[in-house]
């Protein structure tokens, strides 16, 4: 991500990316050695859905270019997280055994693709939006959030590799959640479309219940 050369410079020594096939189109990954006490997906296959969907929306996301726009840039960035979303719920719908966590993995790929298309259609009609932050300014306003949720999404716990694909697919969506949690509420703060900062809101609430959902099933 281009709003943080240090972040990016962690991002590409840390991170081993997997290639990650579905309909959106293929892109170049960073094959660079991750060391064991490194931001590591757990002792997870390499060939799991699951990290494939999370290594995708990282590679994503680290070649983004801002705009300075905090709506269009939030709009951007949510619109990748909410893909690695559905991408990893289509894993649990095809892999799971789990008929919980299918039917939640079935409510996260209606409900995610609805909001993709609706931020899409935002970004088709903003095209050269008016600048209102500085995306390099991690240390302030949306920037800082931003840089936030990417060092969170850099840094998650590690995964269980003799674990089902069920507890892989909690294991993974409790922390994809919180991060969007945080992108959304920092957006709350700093948005300025009404629309967006609505469905942030809607967000916030859902996902912060289907992670209890997700807890209430480890118990």
């Amino acid at each position: 991500m281009k709003t943080n050369s240090l972040m990016i410079a962690a991002f590409t020594l840390t991170l081993s990316l997997s290639a990650c096939q579905n309909n959106a189109s293929k892109t170049e990954t960073d094959h660079s050695s991750m060391d064991s006490n490194d931001m590591d997906m757990g002792s997870m296959p390499m060939n799991s859905g699951m990290q494939s969907g999370m290594d995708k929306m990282m590679n994503d996301m680290h070649k983004m270019e801002m705009t300075g726009n905090i709506d269009n840039d939030y709009a951007m960035m949510m619109k990748c997280h909410h893909q690695a979303a559905v991408d990893m719920a289509q894993v649990e719908l095809e892999s799971g055994k789990d008929d919980e966590l299918k039917k939640m993995a079935q409510n996260i790929i209606d409900a995610q693709k609805s909001e993709i298309s609706a931020l899409q259609s935002f970004l088709d009609n903003h095209k050269n939006p008016e600048k209102n932050y500085d995306p390099v300014a991690e240390k302030k306003g949306f920037a800082k959030v931003m840089d936030q949720n990417m060092t969170m999404m850099m840094d998650m716990p590690k995964m269980d590799g003799d674990a089902s694909t069920d507890k892989h697919f909690v294991q993974m969506m409790i922390p994809h959640h919180k991060g969007a949690i945080m992108m959304a509420d920092g957006f709350v703060q700093f948005g300025k479309d009404p629309g967006l900062i609505s469905m942030a809101r809607k967000i916030i609430a859902d996902q912060k219940m289907e992670i209890e959902q997700f807890k209430k099933w480890s118990e």
